[in-house]
């Protein structure tokens, strides 16, 4: 039998105002830049994933993103500025209040959120809903994710995902 991960919910005002920041600041640099400092919310090893809840809830890691070190978050972020051949559009997230625990290793938090994209044109449509599970640890002083899945509930997602999430 598996052993049950010991949690005990997070009520520091203080600490859940950092990690409110934390996630403030990651969807900031994706939604209004600049987009080259998303990957240093994320410790040197790490896991960001984008996948779906079905997949998820089957134990299946297949995502349609999927990095595991601050270096391939660097490459995303560049590739997506520099070298990446799409339209532009503007994205924008919406997020929910976090339940957060301390496991004694970092902070796991959980929090909804929706995504929206802006073609060129000026249509705004729904991207994905979807929840963060994050981990997040600290580093000499600083939060940043150690851990970031994006599981996404959307069946059809409308259009290649181009940016981080």
């Amino acid at each position: 039998m598996e052993k049950m991960e010991e949690v005990s919910p997070v009520t520091n005002d203080l600490i859940l105002r950092r990690i409110e920041r934390l996630q403030l600041d990651y969807i900031s640099s994706i939604d209004d830049g600049p987009l080259e400092k998303w990957p240093y919310f994320f410790t040197d090893k790490c896991l960001y994933n984008v996948v779906s809840r079905d997949n998820y809830n089957r134990g299946m890691e297949l995502g349609v993103m999927r990095f595991e070190s601050l270096g391939m978050l660097v490459d995303r972020a560049t590739a997506t500025q520099h070298a990446a051949v799409f339209a532009p559009r503007v994205i924008r997230h919406i997020i929910g209040p976090a339940l957060v625990d301390d496991t004694g290793d970092g902070y796991k938090s959980r929090s909804n959120v929706v995504v929206y994209q802006t073609s060129p044109d000026g249509d705004t449509m729904l991207l994905m809903a979807a929840t963060y599970d994050d981990l997040i640890v600290e580093q000499a002083g600083i939060l940043k994710f150690s851990k970031k899945l994006v599981i996404y509930d959307t069946h059809r997602i409308p259009d290649s995902i181009v940016y981080p999430l």
